[in-house]
């Protein structure tokens, strides 16, 4: 087994952006859900607000969960990518110790 690690960075670039892809994605799907199940439409569907007040409950808690996964996905996809630069970083400054060296 070697002792070596090593790192794609463009992978972690690459993996970075599919996170950040999803987020959006998401929001783009939340802003359509909003759209289709506002309090008024659930209201309207069960007639009166206090048949409706359960269902729009569980819509809220919907919603927010939703939203907090999407702001999820943008933060790692984000954390991943400054993962990438950083590691880009300490290998060229490696290298470059090297290079000086020899």
């Amino acid at each position: 087994m070697s002792d070596e690690v090593r790192t794609d960075t463009e992978q972690l670039h690459k993996l970075g952006t599919v996170f950040e892809k999803h987020a959006d994605d998401l929001a783009r799907q939340l802003t359509a859900f909003r759209r289709r199940a506002d309090a008024a439409a659930l209201r309207d569907g069960f007639g009166d607000e206090a048949a409706a007040r359960s269902h729009r409950e569980l819509y809220e808690q919907a919603e927010r969960a939703l939203g907090q996964l999407r702001e999820r996905l943008a933060e790692v996809g984000d954390g991943i990518r400054q993962t990438a630069v950083s590691t880009q970083a300490v290998e060229d400054g490696l290298d470059a110790m090297i290079r000086s060296v020899g």
